[in-house]
């Protein structure tokens, strides 16, 4: 009977190791796909920090998103191409974007009240009429995130003036990418990432430096990991990619969970976001975003 039990003992005791084990094995190799998640502690925002962005309203201006792909509740969504309520994504960029942002596996803020607008099309063009209309819909949604994860070289008077009464009359956080023109010579950073009020997001490699697709400028807020960041396709299966656009994303959910712990304390999202108090590691003069530096 003795013999038994000890047999049964060990045999638990190599169950449990094994077990144990591959769940080690399981993490690492997820933490190895999902490598920007890992740099970020998305894990430990969620778990340590409570943090999932309950109660936050971000809009999505992008390509639309695919419902296949996501098991994502967006609250509200437009097409403001077509004037239609059908925001299907037909491209996939607003899709991969929304795995980063708001997916129940990868997603910074798998909580968050989503808002979509679909203001750029199959080849991932947009008008100016159409993004300045997609703007405007979110202000009137009444959202705290404004994410525009797109650049164009187009100057509008209109589009400035739009995200100055977001951010300086409703205080909503308006965020975008800076564009993947790294490697070309005098090409400056893209609209609207340019615009004072908007917080600018550049990428981040697997090395952690800049990601040489990064379209450098004064303009430049912070950087996050942009290389090879894995997400979802318009079908739901794994898609890598790399650009600013998936910076941004990160950048966006991050803001929703400082939004989520803040929101009951009376400052200034943006002038304590842009007021960055040299808090943070610098890569070539660049803002490295610390989620745990800007939840202090």
């Amino acid at each position: 009977m003795r013999k038994r039990i000890i047999i049964l003992f060990v045999f638990l005791l190599l169950f449990m190791s094994g077990l144990i084990f591959y769940e080690k094995k399981s993490k690492e190799s997820f933490y190895k796909k999902n490598w920007g998640y890992h740099f970020l502690n998305i894990d430990t925002l969620h778990t340590e920090y409570g943090l999932t962005g309950k109660n936050v309203k971000v809009a999505l201006i992008d390509t639309g998103i695919s419902d296949k792909a996501l098991n994502i509740d967006v609250v509200e969504g437009i097409n403001v191409i077509d004037n239609s309520d059908d925001f299907t994504d037909d491209h996939g960029h607003g899709t991969h974007i929304t795995g980063l942002l708001a997916s129940k596996k990868i997603g910074v803020a798998p909580d968050i009240e989503l808002y979509v607008a679909k203001a750029l099309n199959n080849t991932l063009r947009g008008e100016m009429t159409d993004i300045v209309k997609a703007v405007e819909w979110a202000i009137n949604k009444n959202v705290d995130i404004i994410l525009m994860p797109f650049g164009t070289f187009e100057d509008s008077k209109e589009l400035k003036m739009l995200i100055d009464k977001a951010v300086l009359d409703e205080d909503i956080l308006v965020v975008s990418s800076v564009g993947n023109y790294g490697l070309k010579e005098n090409i400056d950073i893209m609209y609207p990432a340019k615009y004072d009020n908007v917080i600018a997001v550049g990428a981040l490699d697997k090395k952690n430096k800049v990601w040489k697709g990064t379209t450098l400028g004064e303009e430049l807020d912070y950087l996050l990991p942009g290389q090879y960041i894995n997400s979802y396709s318009t079908t739901g299966d794994s898609l890598i990619s790399s650009g600013t656009s998936m910076a941004s994303a990160y950048m966006a959910g991050i803001l929703a969970l400082y939004v989520e712990k803040h929101r009951n304390v009376n400052i200034n999202f943006n002038r304590s976001i842009l007021s960055k108090d040299n808090k943070y590691r610098k890569i070539d003069g660049y803002e490295v975003m610390n989620p745990f530096k800007i939840l202090e």
